[in-house]
């Protein structure tokens, strides 16, 4: 008998009956899908004008099906994360083909980028989802508003800080993967176990949040063994091994309103201990990793000044990290720990003239004590960096125009200059053109720069920072229940570092050559009846400039596809809740010679909530629901198809809406 073919009938028909049984008195509710941001309300961070930005809201993110922040961004048009495999597992994030280290991540105005490695490691942030006010994805080159690093675009994670009504919540999830019979061994030695039945309870996670009207509360504490099984080289079904997770995070946002404005504050740590597997080809049974992050921002805000004509924000901040590894029980452990901290200022002011005047400044230093990459005295890399920049807004009748300059200053490599400029024109009422070039680059990492000469490896002190110049437009409309938006963009980086073997067979970063990205991005959502509809699809075709290469060569990129593309489906009834998220990937080249290559991927995740009366409810998630066996990053196996099952409990005042 096909245990898989049967298990993947079982799972069809169970979901057909579930979705089927769905009661069908419904209740109306606004949600906003995921779209292009054409106008609307803005944190008072207010966002650069970038023709390709998509908010996701707190509705959206409660009824999405994806259970955790890597699965909820793929859904977002231009990105792709890029996973090694199990919960917990290094996960990072491309924007519009960039590299990780090229998009910019900010948690509550806070960059959470390691210094380290220059990288934004997702499965390091444990936000829970329901703890998310919203998200906000701008895709194109936005030094001039930002500062380093972003290349690919930037990110904007916002945490709650309070609500209308207060509410205190509890949940439990367990995680199973099915169980199919292990190959252990290989040749002569190779035995088949029975079905491990401990996969039915792989993980467990409990989270508790309490929501007040300035102050948000939440912990996190989760455990997984991710023990899921995997096809090898040689499509013999084994089992993933040394991936076991044990996690503990949580945070806490408050706010004091003023009479002059508002301060609010954060608050957000995390501490794991976890196995590294390895590839499937190389795998490290002993290997082991500790690691934690925390950081503490304020800021305060006002717009009263200059009777109301006068805004301004200032944010302080702290982070700190830290990696531990080993990579077997009798080695001794390296370590790295970092310390980020600095501070923001922006300002916007109502001009004379028909618009307004923003800009700001900001400071920041990083240091990182490591016991491997250090200074050639021994000493600690440490990096000091601020910048100020300009951004006024001129109205001309149905056209604006925002251009935006920008300075920073550099302790380790030469200063610089970056520079934008939008153009909107309103087409008629809800559609508008939003178009812009901009410049952006991205600094090296302490990595990139001091990683120590060895026989095998070696930093490089003389890289430059890498730049870039992008292009985009994009014409959105949005009315009363649906949205869409259609552009084209386009992208040429230089001097991009890349970590590659010398004549000597020695691998060390140098400013190896440049990239083009053009693309044409689509999104749209709708409410039809009883769902909630959205959509998008990026076409992306890079070129690969390094070298001798050049456009006549016709080369992609690695690891970026060439098409992507996702579908949302949410619907609501009285009592029940449905939700469905498609995502597909094309095949994606495994080196700039374009003959290996990873096959495409089609992703299901389905979610299913019952609300068992007005404070419980009861969560059943399929993931990767046909059960693809896949990587996303080469020889870094997949799960297939897991199940959870989340009971949730609430307690709030009476008269308080769900």
């Amino acid at each position: 008998m096909n245990f898989s073919r049967l298990s993947q009938s079982v799972r069809v028909f169970v979901a057909m009956c579930l979705v089927a049984a769905a009661p069908t008195a419904l209740w109306s509710q606004s949600v906003e899908l995921p779209g292009i941001v054409v106008e609307g309300a803005l944190p008072p961070r207010a966002l650069a004008e970038a023709a390709g930005t998509t908010v996701i809201d707190a509705s959206t993110i409660a009824k999405s099906a994806a259970q955790d922040l890597p699965s909820l961004l793929s859904s977002v048009s231009g990105v792709l994360i890029s996973p090694t495999g199990s919960t917990g597992a290094l996960a990072t994030i491309s924007l519009r083909g960039s590299s990780s280290n090229q998009v910019l991540v900010l948690v509550d105005g806070v960059r959470v980028t390691d210094p380290s490695t220059g990288q934004t490691d997702l499965s390091r942030l444990a936000i829970p989802l329901d703890q998310i006010k919203g998200i906000e994805v701008q895709r194109g080159s936005l030094s001039a508003q930002y500062g380093a690093d972003a290349v690919g675009g930037v990110i904007h994670i916002h945490t709650k800080a309070g609500a209308s009504a207060s509410s205190i919540q509890f949940s439990i999830q367990n995680s199973s993967f099915l169980p199919q019979s292990i190959t252990t061994g290989s040749g002569g030695s190779a035995t088949v176990n029975s079905f491990p039945w401990q996969t039915l309870i792989d993980g467990q996670t409990a989270e508790f949040s309490a929501n007040m009207r300035n102050l948000s509360v939440w912990g996190k504490a989760k455990r997984a063994t991710n023990a899921y099984p995997y096809y090898d080289t040689s499509k013999i079904r084994r089992q993933r091994v040394n991936s076991a997770l044990l996690e503990g995070s949580g945070g806490l946002q408050a706010r004091i309103p003023l009479a002059i404005g508002e301060i609010s504050s954060s608050v957000r740590g995390e501490y794991r201990s976890l196995g590294v597997a390895g590839t499937a080809s190389w795998p490290s049974p002993e290997a082991h990793q500790n690691d934690w992050n925390a950081n503490a921002a304020l800021s305060f805000r006002t717009d009263a000044l200059l009777n109301g004509a006068l805004s301004l924000e200032l944010s302080p901040y702290v982070q700190g990290g830290g990696i531990e590894y080993r990579a077997s029980s009798s080695s001794s452990p390296d370590t790295h720990n970092s310390l980020r901290t600095g501070a923001d200022s922006l300002f916007s002011w109502l001009a004379p003239w028909a618009g307004e005047l923003k800009g700001g400044a900001s400071f920041r230093y990083d240091r990182l004590d490591s016991s491997v990459v250090k200074l050639s005295d021994g000493s600690a890399p440490q990096r000091f960096s601020g910048g100020i920049f300009l951004e006024p807004k001129f109205e001309f009748g149905k056209w604006t125009a925002i251009p935006t300059l920008r300075y920073d200053v550099t302790n380790d490599f030469p200063s610089g200059i970056s520079a934008s400029i939008g153009v909107l024109r309103d087409l008629m009422p809800g559609t508008v053109v939003r178009s812009s070039i901009s410049s952006a680059y991205r600094a090296p990492s302490f990595d990139d720069l001091y990683w120590p000469a060895t026989t095998w490896t070696s930093g490089n002190t003389n890289l430059k920072p890498e730049s870039a110049y992008s292009a985009d437009i994009a014409v959105a409309h949005r009315d009363q229940g649906k949205s869409w938006s259609v552009g084209a963009f386009g992208r040429y980086a230089k001097d991009l570092i890349l970590w590659q073997p010398d004549n000597l067979g020695v691998w060390k970063p140098t400013n190896y050559g440049n990239a083009l990205y053009p693309g044409v991005e689509a999104e749209v959502s709708a409410k039809r009846g009883a769902w909630e509809l959205s959509g998008n699809y990026t076409f992306l075709y890079s070129f690969t400039l390094n070298g001798t290469l050049s456009l006549a060569d016709d080369k992609r990129i690695p690891y970026v596809p060439m098409h992507s593309a996702s579908l949302s489906a949410i619907r609501s009834s009285e009592g029940f809740d449905t939700a469905f998220l498609l995502t597909y990937s094309s095949l994606r080249f495994t080196s700039t010679a374009n003959t290996d290559y990873l096959p495409s991927t089609f992703i299901a995740n389905i979610r299913l909530n019952w609300f068992l009366s007005a404070n419980t409810s009861f969560e059943l998630n399929f993931k990767n629901f046909f059960d693809e066996r896949y990587q996303i990053v080469s020889d870094y196996p997949m799960p297939g198809f897991s199940m959870s099952m989340k009971l949730t409990v609430r307690a709030q005042p009476k008269g308080s809406a769900r």
